[in-house]
């Protein structure tokens, strides 16, 4: 390859990547079809899309062919790298190689390897999802590419202070527009790989940093940023990566680091460029739901399902996000229909999407003929990801497990999903004061009802006072929060099965203390939740758990 080669590769991985963001997948990819073996940004572009395919498909064969075409790219790009003879190779674990001796085809070579190794990382997890092995496969080539990306940045943070940028004619050179595109690249490879990194929990990110892996949050989302400032192609990807963190995993982890200024300049900035893209006018919609504007955020998704984007899983994203809006506008139906929709189409977690079908139908309907029938089906698809099942999917069946072993009973099992996935803070002040009937009918029934409808009334309880304390807090009755909080953990000692309630309402207790300026309660009982683990072997969600947990501790010295 040289020069002119990839420049003719850049305009054709741009025009693959309009089309993409125009919703028109497969001519996005039929626009790299025929270079990708010879080119190594076709390369770049046609197995993103494929990766893009085989993560919303899940499906065998797609995973298979983006893997083979992977390999192959990855086996055509090697053959671009820069040759090392053995001194260097030798000295190569003691400093940095020199990147001046590169030339410009090797360094793009260079970054092209770590970004598409990263992909296959990914893939190789899903590859054979039952085995450990490809668990162990995929982490090996995963900390391949966090030590390529941090060489060439630790060459880019030493140079950039000394770059210019080279114009002709008030045009970009070739030279410049190389650079240009190799440091957004670099920026965004590595800025990704320290905000992924910090957002992990201590107890996993203790593992990562014995064997080099550190990630620092602040670095990683500034460097992400100026990537996508600096208008190359991979910018959208950097705009993409910023508002799913902002619009849809800060929810979960409960953070104060929403930055909705940005989500806003960075939606009108990428919507005004391609107006109809499904992609931005979902994150329009999630923007729409955090900022509590549900129905606008069901017009949106509507809009996105309009789009007429030729790849129907993408609509999948639309059920889910649907489902979860009627959710929080306690219109149960309406949310059982969209599980229902997606445990017939999606290939997607089809033992969560059934459960969720169970939980909202027996909100809506405890007497629905339905029931017994949908609990038979959740155990029966569940999945493994590096030979482990996922922690949210065993939850789902214990839950089946307990409805069919209890008088076709569950206690407030859509109230319970909204809080464990965090949409009780975006309901209403109108739909919370609605659900806190639910919860005393509910928590009545523990008290008065003999017999209950299971061995564990005392669990039950623990929940129903756990749900009204976070329903309080979102009210602005924290006194009445913090008195449901401490009710709930006098009983912690009877707790027959859902231990996992514990940790939960300690956490809930250490965020209350943190809204009441008792740091150091707030930092005891957070602490309490993270070890809970020594005392109980495993309880259920743990994972998630200890997300919001890290996040809440990371925020506490900055209040003290």
């Amino acid at each position: 390859m040289d020069y002119e080669d990839m420049i003719k590769g850049m305009e054709l991985c741009a025009r693959s990547r309009d089309k993409l963001l125009r919703n028109r997948l497969e001519e996005a990819k039929d626009v790299v079809k025929d270079t990708w073996q010879t080119d190594m940004y076709g390369a770049m572009a046609y197995c993103n899309i494929g990766f893009i395919q085989s993560i919303m498909t899940f499906d065998r064969k797609n995973i298979n062919q983006t893997i083979l075409d992977l390999d192959a790219s990855l086996q055509f790009i090697q053959g671009l790298r820069h040759k090392d003879g053995m001194f260097s190779y030798l000295l190569s674990y003691v400093k940095n190689r020199d990147f001046s001796t590169f030339s410009e085809v090797e360094k793009h070579a260079e970054l092209m390897y770590a970004e598409l190794l990263l992909v296959r990382a990914v893939l190789t997890f899903a590859e054979d999802a039952d085995n450990l092995v490809s668990f162990v496969k995929g982490a090996l080539k995963i900390k391949t590419c966090h030590s390529l990306y941090k060489e060439m940045y630790s060459v880019l943070d030493l140079n950039e202070t000394q770059r210019t940028s080279e114009t002709v004619d008030g045009v970009d050179s070739d030279s410049s527009l190389f650079d240009r595109e190799l440091t957004g690249g670099i920026k965004m490879g590595w800025g990704a790989f320290s905000l992924g990194l910090s957002l992990l929990p201590p107890k996993i990110l203790g593992l990562l940093e014995f064997v080099g892996l550190k990630g620092e949050k602040e670095i990683g989302m500034r460097l992400i940023r100026e990537a996508e400032e600096m208008d190359v192609l991979r910018s959208f990807i950097c705009a993409n990566g910023i508002l799913n963190y902002n619009t849809v995993l800060l929810q979960y982890t409960k953070s104060a680091a929403y930055d909705g200024e940005l989500v806003d300049a960075l939606l009108s900035k990428w919507s005004a460029r391609y107006p109809d893209s499904m992609m931005f006018d979902f994150f329009s919609g999630r923007r729409a739901i955090i900022s509590g504007n549900v129905e606008e955020a069901l017009e949106l998704f509507e809009k996105c399902e309009q789009s007429g984007i030729d790849w129907a899983q993408f609509y999948h994203l639309c059920y889910w996000e649907k489902m979860w809006c009627h959710a929080i506008l306690l219109q149960w139906d309406q949310a059982a229909s969209f599980a229902r929709q997606l445990f017939t189409e999606s290939r997607w977690s089809r033992t969560l999407f059934s459960y969720l079908h169970l939980a909202f139908q027996f909100t809506a309907d405890r007497e629905s003929e339905e029931l017994e029938k949908i609990a038979t089906e959740v155990p029966k698809h569940q999945l493994k990801i590096g030979g482990k099942h996922l922690h949210i999917e065993k939850f789902a069946i214990r839950r089946a497990r307990s409805f069919l072993q209890n008088e076709k009973f569950l206690c407030l099992p859509a109230i319970e999903l909204l809080y464990v996935w965090r949409f009780l803070p975006l309901m209403s002040e109108e739909s919370l004061n609605s659900v806190i009937p639910l919860i005393e009918e509910a928590l009545e029934e523990c008290q008065n009802v003999q017999p209950y409808h299971t061995d564990y009334p005392a669990d039950d309880a623990f929940l129903c006072h756990l749900l009204l304390a976070v329903i309080s807090i979102e009210l602005g009755n924290t006194t009445h929060a913090l008195s449901l909080l401490r009710t709930a953990l006098q009983t912690e000692d009877q707790i027959g099965l859902d231990h996992f309630y514990i940790p939960y309402a300690h956490y809930e207790l250490g965020c209350l203390y943190i809204k009441l300026l008792d740091f150091s309660q707030a930092r005891a009982h957070l602490n309490y939740a993270k070890d809970f683990s020594n005392k109980v072997k495993s309880y259920s969600l743990e994972n998630r758990l200890l997300f919001r947990i890290h996040s809440a501790l990371s925020e506490l010295p900055a209040l003290q």
